[in-house]
């Protein structure tokens, strides 16, 4: 047990915000729905153990879990 670490750990796995311009704005525009958004995957991990990513396994050496962040614009005329 002397090499054995406590693993707990709580991830934000996927957030995704968006808005949608209103009615009257995108009627002036000539364009019928716009909607901005912001999305992201692994973005927050809390844990104790720092030496390498918990998701990862027992040694460390694969490759970590990828943190992805996105902005974005749908129109649609």
């Amino acid at each position: 047990t002397w090499f054995m670490r406590n693993g707990a750990f709580l991830r934000l796995k996927t957030v995704e915000l968006g808005y949608t311009l209103p009615r009257h704005l995108t009627d002036r525009l000539h364009i019928e729905k716009a909607r901005f958004y912001l999305s992201g995957i692994n973005l927050l991990n809390f844990s104790q153990f720092k030496m390498w990513d918990v998701e990862m396994g027992g040694n460390g050496l694969g490759y970590p879990v990828q943190r992805v962040e996105n902005i974005g614009l749908q129109v649609s005329f």
